[in-house]
């Protein structure tokens, strides 16, 4: 598709609004309903179609006087779970629908089994959305927060849907404010509250988290001056700097290595490439089966978080690289610490050594990978 037919096709589409946040009590949804009451009080169509107020007084409040399509019922066992209603929010053809949790998993035999696939169906029918999320929901950062914060983040979604978004408000609050927000039972219960303290809410994790949302926000405003072309294309080089990942066919350490080299290049508002060089003993019919599921496995990871994939064949994957960076103006490379031992990579040669050699003004990232240690909290 041409640029001028991605403009038409969005132009026929809703546009997406998200209120981010680094963690849950900073205040997302309840920007989200001021914003509605204010749309509403200037003449615009507002619904809710799904809101998750937690029982929080502040909230609620909020929610009356907004017209909101009813949530379907899903049964499940013997429970009663309820979902957004898309049918019912397209049938309504409201101006504006207000959709909180964008990364919530619905519930078995929901049409979509994300929330955030709900929201692509409401903005193909030309509704504009305005929806809610955490940081730590994203692919790109799922795994650090897991590394730093010891929580494994079930519910995640791709990166390229906050990239869709036309607006990414960060709904900030300091550290203090919130921990305090907790003990006063504004956000859990006194039980859930003291628990969080001494753990997701510790201090630690909340400095992490705060930084990744504060870059990823940044990040945001930097993709939208680019698209709306304040910066001319030839001069744009000396503020885009291209981000690559260089991925061998079978690497223990892929999913870190994508993610790193993603993170990287949303910090900066910058492309990312994640490239393979195919050596001549690689090609499909010479490689192992096993092997090349892995590798695709891997590209479709970094398709899912927004890179774009490079497949090159050459057989001196040094120049390779660097030629593939002079091209696309790449400033940072993203390498896998050597599985080799030093005496090894002494004899054989060190392909990262000579890409340095060749690659004039790009900074290497040499990523060491740390084994997820059992036990861990999942959440």
């Amino acid at each position: 598709m041409d640029d001028f037919s991605e403009i038409l096709a969005r132009k026929r589409q809703g546009s997406l609004k998200v209120y981010l946040g680094y963690a849950a009590g900073v205040g997302k949804t309840y920007a989200m309903l001021q914003e509605a009451h204010r749309l509403a009080r200037e003449g615009l169509d507002v619904v809710i179609g799904y809101v998750e107020p937690h029982d929080r007084a502040d909230t609620l409040a909020l929610v009356e006087g907004l017209e909101q399509v009813a949530p379907r019922k899903v049964a499940i066992a013997g429970s009663d779970f309820t979902e957004m209603d898309v049918p019912g929010i397209i049938a309504r053809r409201p101006q504006v629908v207000l959709v909180d949790e964008l990364a919530h998993t619905n519930a078995a035999g929901s049409e979509n089994g994300k929330r955030y696939q709900d929201v692509l169906k409401v903005l193909e029918a030309g509704i504009n959305v305005i929806t809610t999320l955490n940081v730590q929901h994203l692919e790109s950062v799922a795994e650090r927060v897991e590394s730093v914060a010891g929580v494994r983040v079930q519910e995640r979604l791709p990166d390229a849907i906050l990239r869709r978004a036309d607006q990414v408000v960060n709904v900030d609050l300091t550290k203090e404010d919130l921990r305090e927000r907790l003990r006063q039972g504004r956000i859990y219960s006194p039980e859930q509250a003291e628990r969080a303290l001494g753990g997701f809410f510790s201090y630690r994790n909340l400095s992490f988290l705060r930084e990744l949302c504060l870059r990823e926000a940044s990040g945001d405003q930097v993709r939208k001056i680019e698209e709306q072309e304040h910066f001319p294309r030839h001069s744009a080089g000396d503020v885009i700097e291209g981000v690559m990942v260089a991925l061998s066919s079978s690497p223990t350490d892929a999913e870190t290595l994508i993610r790193r080299g993603v993170r990287i290049a949303h910090q900066m508002g910058s492309p990312c490439y994640v490239v393979y060089v195919q050596r001549p003993s690689e090609n499909p019919t010479r490689i192992d089966s096993g092997l090349q599921r892995v590798l695709q496995g891997n590209l479709r990871l970094a398709t899912q978080l927004g890179a774009e994939v490079v497949q090159l064949a050459g057989g001196d994957i040094a120049e390779t690289l660097a030629n593939f960076a002079s091209e696309r103006n790449v400033r940072h490379a993203v390498f896998g610490k050597s599985r080799l031992s030093p005496l090894l990579e002494r004899v054989r040669g060190s392909f990262i050594l000579e890409f340095l050699h060749d690659a004039v003004g790009v900074d290497v990232h040499i990523v060491n990978t740390t084994p997820r240690q059992p036990g861990q909290e999942r959440a």
